[in-house]
């Protein structure tokens, strides 16, 4: 389940505005760091990026082309881009790369975010 951390809702916008929790990460936004039960994981700014852009939209599918979006205009090269850094940060944060829950491909579209404990179809 993705929660915000503790005082950290923006109540306005019911939007996470400091951080969240899925399973045992923490990811800080203002920091730009991301966290699993309290030890630091090195994440380069674009793996930072594209991994708030997807914890921030649990569930939805986000295109390949969406994803590119996040890149600076000169270093928009392919969609192949994307999935480098998904793969980076599946290393990262999965338990098993053969078989990846967090960071979910959705065929021919793009990725999705499914946070811990979600029912999803196999």
């Amino acid at each position: 389940m993705v929660t915000a951390h503790p005082n950290m809702i923006d109540p306005q916008f019911h939007r996470i505005s400091q951080g969240v929790h899925f399973g045992e990460f923490f990811l800080d936004f203002p920091k730009m760091e991301l966290s699993r039960a309290d030890q630091p994981i090195r994440l380069t700014l674009l793996e930072f990026k594209v991994l708030k852009f997807l914890v921030s939209r649990p569930r939805v599918v986000v295109s390949r082309q969406k994803l590119l979006g996040l890149w600076p205009e000169r270093k928009r090269s392919s969609r192949r881009t994307v999935d480098n850094y998904i793969a980076r940060l599946r290393q990262k944060i999965e338990n098993n790369l053969d078989c990846p829950t967090l960071i979910q491909t959705v065929h021919g579209v793009g990725y999705k975010f499914v946070p811990p404990g979600t029912m999803h179809p196999s």
